[in-house]
């Protein structure tokens, strides 16, 4: 993960994470299927979210997450089972054997690194014949207000700004097949996860509103230290949201991908 991860990390920061996994979970694991897997491996488990999940979903998958933080480990710890494995270990050097595992995943993960090939290099020698790794990665050139709220708008940009000097790609997700194709995978597909749509999905319009705000204004103090803006910035970036709440003829949407490849 690059060191300029924007949202920080404190105990409020790991609240949200929870809650976007449990947000995002149908776009998220839409099309899963693990029947017949044992053993997965998420790359970049953080705060052990999207485990949790996964445990609750598929209880008989041995379940292992690796993550290079201490404190997210330690806050995974704290939610998870002993049943599911914690390891503390770096994505580029995994500290398991080749084809050990049958299935593994990155999500929300390689947007935060400066290059996604090695990454899946390893997660490629890690995974069982017949098996395979799948990656779930924003597209922030996805997202889209209809019509604007140019101060949401504003702060985007920023926010993606802010992200790509801290050595992130807010943009990875259409480029993943080829970096999967660069790092000797045999079979690839990409597809687009529709994650939000508030003209598809009304009813999820409040709950993907708040998880909106949530995400962009856990990074207003990066923004702020980094002269990207300014607290009035934020105040504005908050109002714009009331605003968004109040007119329910404001449509918006956000894409992402979901990439499968084998070795």
């Amino acid at each position: 993960m690059s060191e300029g991860y924007i949202h920080g990390f404190s105990s409020e920061e790991r609240d949200r994470l929870v809650s976007q996994a449990r947000i995002l979970a149908p776009g998220v694991f839409d099309g899963w299927d693990l029947s017949g897997v044992r053993s997965l491996l998420e790359i970049g488990c953080g705060v052990g979210a999207e485990l949790e999940l996964v445990a609750e979903r598929w209880p008989d998958v041995r379940l292992v997450g690796i993550d290079r933080a201490a404190s997210y480990l330690a806050a995974a710890r704290e939610r998870l089972p002993e049943t599911i494995g914690l390891v503390r270990g770096d994505a580029l050097a995994l500290p398991f054997a080749s084809g050990f595992f049958d299935r593994v995943v990155t999500i929300w993960m390689l947007e935060h690194v400066a290059d996604p090939v090695p990454v899946l290099r390893e997660a490629l020698r890690v995974v069982a014949p017949g098996g395979f790794v799948e990656c779930l990665e924003v597209d922030n050139a996805s997202f889209r207000i209809d019509p604007p709220i140019p101060s949401i708008a504003r702060w985007f940009e920023r926010f993606n700004r802010v992200q790509q000097a801290g050595g992130g790609d807010p943009f990875v997700g259409p480029k993943l097949a080829a970096c999967a194709e660069r790092a000797g995978a045999r079979t690839v597909r990409a597809d687009v996860a529709r994650m939000i749509d508030s003209r598809a999905r009304p009813e999820r319009r409040e709950t993907w509103i708040g998880y909106l705000e949530s995400l962009l204004l856990s990074g207003a103090d990066t923004l702020v230290r980094t002269g990207e803006a300014t607290r009035q910035d934020a105040d504005e970036l908050a109002a714009a949201f009331r605003e968004l709440h109040a007119r329910p003829e404001v449509g918006f949407r956000y894409f992402a991908t979901r990439m499968r490849c084998s070795r």
